[in-house]
């Protein structure tokens, strides 16, 4: 299949939304497809947008999204749309970004991938509550999802939590939705026999609990810090492994930092790694979260997860090989399941590679672009460009 991947950031990037179009892009692409990367779109931030968000910033104090401004967005489709007109025929072109998709010129399907609406964003995520933005961003936020998903032949969405919202807050038919798991963001997954090596590694004390996360208070790091605590009182010695942020306030001797960790830096990367292996349970109790990538990449590793059921984190983890309370749930409930699993090591290895199949069968690229692959081959061209 030929595919045009449309976005107006660089697709080449690790750091664009956790790397997933990236991941997205090569997988197709050693999948045996063709894929033009129209990115990097133009003007990416024009004079008028610069002054706009000086203005909402120091007069108004609010913050104005450039992302988010409908004059923006169909400022630069017009170059998108120039260079998909020269790629000439494609059999889909996938957009990354909701507000990329509104204003897309093109004879072939147009298939959104993303993990959540505008809707669902705001008053969820830090930094994104509506008294924070501007009334201009609001909308426009709003008035773009509405002509992407309206715009698009399908979407695809990494969760139950997404689609709903899709259906219920912009009227999207559920026939032009379908639901696929994102995949693990590593280079090089481990295979089986690592995994078993890992598992041999396993189960010694100190029980070791890995964190990761760039921000503290929205991934649960307090709640994180009390669940070791829990565990320490219960007469099995705890650590608590941070990586992706530096924890804040005053933590227990059992904390252990291993700072940024970029995944961009060979050294960070082998260290994250090595936390990964060697790990007894992910501990991501997660305030805000509409996928959550770093849960797959713990399946990977056969590494048991322990969450907290908001956004689309049920979808990530499914079965029995970890656990999502409620946002409310007290420490105890993330302490019992981890006490029990830990002093029964069958059942132990057994969760563990429960979580190895989930990665397996579903939480992977190749399983997420051949669902792409599925979606394209159902859907037929457009019969004229919008």
């Amino acid at each position: 299949m030929r595919f045009a991947f449309l976005h107006h950031g660089i697709l080449e990037s690790e750091a664009l939304w956790s790397g997933i179009p990236l991941n997205i892009l090569r997988t197709l692409r050693g999948l045996g497809h063709d894929v033009a990367a129209i990115d990097q779109l133009q003007p990416h931030l024009p004079l008028r947008a610069r002054i706009k968000g000086w203005f909402y910033l120091y007069a108004r104090k609010r913050r104005y999204l450039v992302n988010r401004d409908p004059s923006v967005i169909r400022g630069r489709a017009a170059d998108g749309n120039r260079r998909l007109a020269a790629l000439g025929k494609v059999d889909a072109v996938l957009v990354a970004y909701p507000p990329d998709a509104a204003f897309v010129e093109s004879s072939s399907p147009v298939i959104l991938i993303h993990d959540a609406t505008w809707l669902l964003l705001l008053d969820y995520y830090p930094g994104l509550e509506r008294v924070l933005l501007a009334e201009e961003t609001l909308r426009g936020g709003m008035e773009l999802d509405g002509m992407g998903l309206a715009r698009c032949a399908h979407i695809v969405y990494c969760s139950h939590w997404a689609a709903d919202s899709a259906m219920k807050d912009f009227g999207v038919p559920p026939e032009k939705i379908s639901i696929a798991p994102l995949g693990a963001s590593i280079p090089h997954a481990p295979n089986r026999e690592d995994v078993a090596a890992y598992l041999r590694r396993r189960g010694k004390e100190p029980m070791k609990l890995l964190f990761v996360g760039v921000e503290w208070l929205r991934k649960g790091g307090e709640i994180a810090v009390a669940v070791a605590a829990e565990i320490e009182r219960r007469g099995i010695a705890v650590e608590l492994h941070v990586a992706g942020c530096e924890p804040e306030g005053n933590v227990p001797a059992f904390v252990r930092r291993h700072g940024r960790l970029r995944k961009d830096v060979a050294g960070e990367a082998r260290e994250l790694r090595e936390l990964q292996e060697f790990c007894d349970f992910l501990l991501v109790p997660t305030r805000a979260e509409a996928f959550g990538i770093v849960f797959a990449e713990a399946a990977a590793f056969g590494l048991p997860v322990m969450a907290a059921d908001t956004g689309g984190v049920r979808d990530a983890i499914k079965g029995s090989w970890g656990i999502a309370p409620p946002l409310d749930a007290p420490v105890s409930a993330y302490a019992d399941w981890a006490v029990d699993l830990y002093r029964d090591r069958a059942r132990y290895e057994q969760v563990a590679w429960m979580a190895r199949e989930a990665y397996e069968k579903e939480l992977n690229w190749v399983t997420f672009c051949g669902h792409i692959e599925q979606t394209v081959a159902k859907l037929k061209p457009t019969s004229a460009a919008r």
